[in-house]
């Protein structure tokens, strides 16, 4: 791939054939006689090309596209450059490595705006569709914070499950005697009453829950906000700082919807009755049960 960096916009160059029939190129530029004037473009292959410089002609397979002050242009490698030209090249390579980051990302942030309605469309049907986004972090939200539904016993066991990164729900009871006999002698030191940790089930899609999977965070706090905050927005105009921070934030916004796709698809496998139905056992009170059974109804 050939780069080249004109005044108005970046132009990509699929063959080396473009660059040896630009008017003013040589493969054969001698450095003592030619001082340089500014970097053009750059290019990158799989197979090496050949310095263009008379006395050097090392193969390398990444390098730039340099003007001289006659208006000879020829292609270096980068450490040809250093060799022949010092730090004039040193200081024309970080400017015009500075000037094409920024191109490239007011390229990115412009192309981005070009489809702002399309991905605008994509978080509404993420976000408000059938059992989508709002309903899976509202509807899970009861097993994370007390007070909203949900048992604190539960509560506490979901927290404990995902600090513990395991899905398989347990419940303790204590031994009966003879257990407690076969555990002493074993040689462990028993502390009576001695209890028992007995598997209920594996609770699936519990990674809804996860803080990093936090749907509101995701949906709302980065992708909604930021859409909002470019549009109308006129990429020309913006400043260079900006530009690299909303080109970075761009080519997150693909990795944010398919987390949050994710995320989704696991809060429809936790949010079911039959999923979440074994947490009852792990309930002491008759009013609990009452306040779960009630959350499950309305899952629907």
């Amino acid at each position: 791939m050939i780069v080249l960096n004109t005044a108005k916009e970046l132009v990509r160059l699929e063959s080396w054939d473009d660059i040896e029939g630009r008017p003013g190129y040589s493969d054969e530029l001698d450095p003592s006689q030619h001082k340089l004037s500014s970097i053009i473009g750059q290019y990158a292959f799989q197979a090496q090309i050949r310095c263009g410089l008379s006395n050097c002609h090392t193969p390398h397979n990444r390098g730039y596209l340099v003007v001289t002050q006659s208006g000879r242009e020829t292609n270096i490698g980068k450490d040809c450059g250093k060799r022949y030209f010092g730090v004039d090249f040193e200081n024309l390579a970080v400017r015009f490595d500075r000037d094409m980051r920024e191109k490239l990302a007011r390229e990115n942030v412009g192309n981005f705006l070009l489809r702002l309605d399309e991905t605008q469309q994509r978080l509404k049907d993420v976000l408000d569709g059938d059992r989508a986004g709002a309903w899976v972090y509202k509807t899970s939200r009861p097993l994370l914070e007390s007070a909203r539904g949900v048992p604190s016993d539960i509560v506490r066991a979901v927290a404990a499950m995902l600090k513990n990164g395991q899905s398989l729900l347990t419940k303790d009871r204590p031994a009966t005697e003879r257990e407690t006999q076969i555990a002493e002698a074993g040689g462990n030191r028993v502390k009576r009453p001695h209890m028992i940790t007995e598997p209920i089930a594996e609770i699936r899609g519990l990674e809804a829950l996860r803080e990093e999977n936090n749907l509101r965070k995701l949906l709302m706090v980065d992708l909604d906000t930021n859409l909002k905050a470019l549009e109308g927005s006129d990429v020309d105009t913006m400043q260079p700082a900006d530009v690299m921070r909303w080109s970075k934030w761009v080519n997150s916004v693909d990795a944010g919807f398919d987390r949050a796709e994710a995320a989704i698809r696991s809060g429809h496998e936790l949010l079911t009755v039959e999923n979440l139905r074994p947490f009852e056992e792990i309930l002491k009170e008759p009013a609990d049960r009452q306040r779960f059974n009630a959350f499950l109804k309305g899952l629907g």
